[in-house]
């Protein structure tokens, strides 16, 4: 039987969170986007988790999708860390933790204040691993300033190898979320916490102080040109215990655009077996573990 999507409220700090949900049971995957997306980046792997056992949620963080939008937020990693404990605990603790991009610098942030309540950490092309080059940022910070449907089209482009992943209907929509209420008074904000906080909030280091004692997976495009590749290196070199899944043919959103790889990477991560995890082949996939060497191209 096909799994069905569902879509509810989640309120969390007093603000309304739309879910999207797949699977009614089984333990509970947690997932989040980055900057300028929703949920929906999450549902082809979503949907075959749950095919595997496992309830996984994502969420549209506050200033996206259909979630509250507007300046009243603490847009920080701790301000989100702050809000998923509030989400984790609602869906009861412990549970996986999946985040992509920025999501994963939130991720990251929460996972480092309250490892106890997670079984598992994912960081998808994360944001938050190593500090931003000043012209990235104000780079970041323009970009939130055009919100118009050829400038979603065009990042769109640039954050897969694909462009046909995104039809016409998913642009229009995309723009038509970013655009509403509150949207340009969230983009604003995020945009100052870039310029002014966002290097203050790098968690590498606060990652590797776990010791290993949370299981956490890497999982990349080797042609991410938004988080580059050595993002990850760098980050795996210095985190006891971690992996790194690295998707051939894939850029910034590897989980949307190989699903299927994305999803057996995630489902032996979350089974706990780095057996399994290693066993893996496909001549899309590379497996690199702490302390290993790199492959050399």
């Amino acid at each position: 039987m096909a799994v069905t999507g569902l879509q509810y409220p989640l309120v969390a700090e007093g603000r309304a969170l739309r879910a999207v949900q797949w699977g009614l049971a089984g333990e509970t995957v947690l997932m989040l986007h980055g900057l300028g997306s929703r949920a929906e980046t999450f549902e082809p792997v979503g949907r075959r988790l749950a095919e595997q056992g496992y309830r996984c949620v994502a969420l549209d963080l506050p200033g996206h999708g259909l979630s509250w939008k507007g300046g009243d937020f603490d847009y920080s990693a701790a301000g989100h860390a702050r809000l998923l404990r509030a989400v984790v605990a609602q869906l009861g603790a412990p549970c996986h933790l999946v985040a992509s991009s920025l999501g994963g610098l939130h991720a990251a942030a929460y996972a480092v204040a309250a490892p106890e309540t997670l079984r598992s950490l994912t960081l998808i092309g994360s944001i938050g691993l190593k500090a931003l080059a000043p012209q990235r940022r104000q780079w970041t910070a323009d970009y939130l300033k055009d919100m118009s449907r050829g400038a979603i089209a065009r990042r769109f482009t640039f954050a897969v190898s694909d462009p046909a992943i995104f039809d016409a209907a998913y642009i229009e929509e995309s723009w038509r979320v970013n655009v509403s209420p509150g949207a340009a008074e969230s983009f604003a904000a995020i945009g100052r916490y870039y310029l002014e906080r966002i290097n203050d909030d790098v968690q590498t280091p606060a990652l590797a102080a776990l010791g290993g004692r949370l299981p956490i997976l890497l999982l990349w495009g080797r042609d991410d040109a938004t988080v580059t590749l050595d993002a990850a290196e760098d980050a795996l070199a210095a985190i006891p215990g971690s992996a790194l899944a690295i998707l051939a043919g894939t850029r910034h959103i590897p989980h949307l655009e190989q699903p299927a790889l994305a999803a057996a990477c995630l489902a032996a991560h979350l089974a706990g077996d780095a057996g399994r995890l290693g066993r893996l082949s496909a001549p899309t996939l590379e497996i690199r573990r702490h302390g290993s060497p790199a492959r050399q191209p």
